[in-house]
């Protein structure tokens, strides 16, 4: 007789198996901690955990070392619940999300929570989006889950144009914020294509299906009128230093393109910006980020971005002191 016989008539071989099910989906535990809180030895407790990969399909195991073995999600933890809301509240900071999506799931990692932290919670304010917006992104967010081919109008300044999509990926600029949607058009050989999602008007849903073609994840496709820098560009640290009330902005820390901000003796701010270099070394892409914070940010360096933002600025200037015509439309003969 071996020494795990005595312990394996203890109990039966289903009365194992369900007490390791319970066990697994309260949390991952490793072979060692299994055969700790059941009695049993290693060789039993791995033999048994075989015969439950069998039967149950939720059954994973998650690398190590040490391996784990778990049935399911586990459960978050409080901090965890915390940190994504947090990671919420960014997105709703932002305008990348909608408040009608976020609202059901701040409401399911909050009630978990102990009273006196609920109670604490921030309400977050949501910014104003328009209800085609967030209609446009269900619609997008149904195909893509579903591999469904979507039918829209591509707005361009004066014109519109019909198009239609396979989404393969929904992600935010990293600099405006703007949702984007990238995907493959079935109209044009398969060609990767990104658009503003803001940019999509009339956005239906096919009945036709697609099969999934996942993109390289270096693959950072060219945007409709605004260009992408090319995956592979030369990045460089863009320093910018926010006085006035853009220094409180930056320190609340809404801002997930900025790196680490530094306080001045003054009471500026400096803060570096990732930014990719085009051809001309001028960082096009983040000006217009950068004419947002009209005069509350100044741009350090490097030099050849810092000439752009001045040329930039200076133009933005000389518009400014024009006095526009007015036209019929403005009220005025």
């Amino acid at each position: 007789m071996t020494s795990d016989e005595p312990t394996e008539r203890a109990q039966s071989p289903v009365q194992r198996l369900f007490l390791l099910a319970r066990l697994l989906r309260e949390r991952p535990h490793t072979v060692a901690a299994l055969a700790a809180a059941t009695g049993q030895s290693l060789a039993v407790t791995a033999r048994d955990l075989r015969d439950l990969e069998a039967l149950e399909p939720e059954l994973r195991v998650l690398p190590g070392p040490p391996q784990e073995y778990v049935i399911g999600t586990p459960e978050l933890d409080g901090a965890a619940r915390l940190t994504l809301l947090r990671g919420l509240d960014a997105l709703a900071a932002r305008g990348s999300e909608p408040a009608v999506t976020l609202a059901p799931l701040r409401a399911t990692l909050a009630a978990a929570l102990p009273a006196h932290v609920r109670a604490a919670l921030p309400v977050p304010a949501h910014p104003a989006r328009p209800a085609t917006l967030d209609h446009a992104l269900t619609l997008v967010t149904q195909a893509w889950l579903e591999s469904r081919t979507i039918r829209f109008q591509e707005w361009r300044p004066g014109a519109r144009r019909a198009a239609r999509l396979h989404p393969l990926r929904i992600e935010s600029h990293p600099v405006s914020g703007d949702l984007l949607v990238v995907g493959r058009d079935p109209d044009h050989a398969g060609e990767v294509r990104t658009y503003r999602l803001g940019r999509m008007l009339h956005v239906t849903l096919d009945t036709e299906t697609f099969t999934p073609d996942p993109l390289d994840p270096a693959q950072t496709p060219a945007l409709p009128v605004t260009p992408l820098p090319a995956a592979g560009a030369p990045s460089v640290n863009v320093w910018l230093r926010f006085t006035g009330e853009a220094t409180f902005r930056v320190l609340e820390g809404g801002h997930a393109c900025l790196g680490e901000p530094v306080i001045n003796p003054d009471g500026s701010v400096d803060a570096p910006l990732l930014a990719r270099l085009d051809a001309g070394g001028t960082a096009r892409s983040v000006l217009p980020w950068l004419l947002s914070w009209g005069p509350q940010v100044q741009v350090i360096g490097p030099d050849g971005v810092r000439a752009a933002w001045q040329r930039l600025t200076r133009e933005a200037a000389e518009v400014a002191a024009q006095t526009p015509t007015r036209f019929v439309q403005h009220g005025v003969a």
